[in-house]
């Protein structure tokens, strides 16, 4: 019983201490020059809905890179002629590859 206990407590805590479990799959995908007609770099999450950063970090503005990003919305919106038009503004707290 004693073990039982042990490793289902010790399973528990290393759930508990995942670092990664906040994050979510995203790919980033480049729309083209923002001072043409794209909107630079934006992410596409699972669901299809598409997300703007206001800054990534250059060692990720690849095409179609799986990522894993934690997040927080900006609270602002940008504009510009690629799919819906009107994207939530994200800061990435924290960003690694997907593999």
């Amino acid at each position: 019983m004693r073990k039982i206990l042990l490793a289902t407590t010790l399973c528990a805590g290393l759930a508990a201490c995942n670092p990664d479990k906040k994050m979510v799959e995203a790919v980033v995908i480049n729309t083209g020059d923002i001072t043409n007609a794209g909107c630079g770099y934006l992410l596409v999450l699972p669901d299809s809905s598409f997300l703007k950063p206001v800054r990534l970090d250059a060692a990720y503005q690849h095409d179609n890179l799986p990522v894993l990003i934690e997040y927080t919305f900006s609270g602002l919106t940008d504009t510009c002629d690629y799919g819906p038009k009107v994207y939530e503004m994200i800061s990435i707290s924290k960003i690694k590859r997907d593999l």
